[in-house]
């Protein structure tokens, strides 16, 4: 059975479904919808859709065309407007992350979805990426033993500023969002309690938040710092992860393990996954057809969005924050 669906946003990152899509015959886009003739023009060619297929609206598009799911792919803001115009026309929900900026917008639309009986999934790939697969395979196999704390930096300059160019918390929303994510997946672990610090260099082109600093304590006993920016004249990253049966970092041709006592790294080859936006599909696709829940549903997901909330909270407070308490008021 093949899943009709119809593109909100299909220009830039809004391209990847209708690219993936020539490739399967799980899915058949239907409709386009955006507000760029340009970019619905570019869309159809990929598609082979026609024009009576495109829409500047989403609202247009439901009323002309049958489709069993919508495919939100626009700026954060409007995801939460986007999604329950949706699932309130009976549709499933795949939308790119961050899934919506509040907590309490993310809970009412996987909420109405299931009263209705809807799916509600988002494109968080990064948790798919090899390095995060294979760490956590290495973890969830014994062979690294219990994990205890984690480091992660990211320095870099990002040359234009994005769709959260004016929030308090840039970093957060538009890299975070993937960074926490992955750890949840990775350590298999939800947030117990955390501290942070969103701040902005005075050269940073972001309104607020281009630079966070901090960490979280993970319900598993590890507790990960980190130190992340946009806004920094010099590019570099680091991740290391120490646990009982060895010390594990990122390298540029797999990962390195020393273990207890060694003079030598131990180089592991990374688990293969060239394409992640495929794995999202697999999953999105089962959700819709056999009710296999992916770790990505709308409902797995509001961890990660509260877990956003309350970095930025933990900053604008300046203390740390117990996440579970936190999630259970917000």
């Amino acid at each position: 059975m093949s899943i009709r669906t119809t593109h909100v946003g299909v220009g830039g990152r809004g391209r990847w479904p209708l690219n993936r899509f020539q490739e399967r015959n799980d899915f058949e886009a239907v409709a386009l919808v955006d507000v760029s003739a340009d970019n619905l023009a570019a869309a159809r060619e990929t598609s082979s859709l026609g024009e009576e297929a495109c829409f500047s609206s989403l609202t247009d598009a439901l009323a002309a065309v049958e489709t069993d799911a919508v495919v939100i792919i626009t700026p954060p803001d409007l995801h939460a407007g986007q999604c329950l115009e949706a699932v309130r026309a009976g549709k499933h929900v795949l939308v790119e992350k961050p899934f919506t900026k509040d907590l309490s917008q993310a809970r009412r639309i996987v909420a109405e979805a299931d009263e209705r009986g809807l799916k509600v999934a988002v494109t968080q790939n990064a948790r798919y990426y090899p390095p995060v697969l294979t760490i956590r395979r290495l973890l969830q196999s014994g062979d690294l033993g219990r994990p205890a704390f984690g480091l992660m930096t990211k320095y870099g300059w990002r040359p234009r500023v994005h769709h959260s160019g004016t929030d308090q918390d840039a970093y957060l929303w538009e890299r975070g969002i993937h960074d926490f994510d992955q750890l949840r997946h990775l350590l298999d672990a939800e947030p117990r309690r955390l501290f942070c610090n969103s701040f902005n260099p005075p050269w940073s082109p972001y309104s607020g938040g281009g630079a966070i600093d901090g960490w979280i304590e993970f319900d598993n006993d590890t507790t990960f710092n980190f130190q992340c920016t946009f806004a920094t004249h010099k590019g570099g990253a680091s991740w290391r992860l120490d646990c009982e049966n060895g010390t594990v970092e990122e390298i540029a041709d797999g990962l390195a393990i020393r273990r207890p006592g060694a003079d030598d790294d131990e180089i592991i080859t990374m688990d293969e996954n060239p394409h992640p936006e495929e794995t999202l599909l697999d999953g999105f696709r089962d959700y819709v057809l056999n009710n296999v829940e992916p770790s990505f549903s709308g409902q797995q997901n509001l961890a990660t969005v509260g877990l956003i909330n309350a970095l930025s909270a933990s900053s604008e407070q300046g203390q740390a924050i117990d996440f579970d308490a936190y999630m259970a008021t917000h």
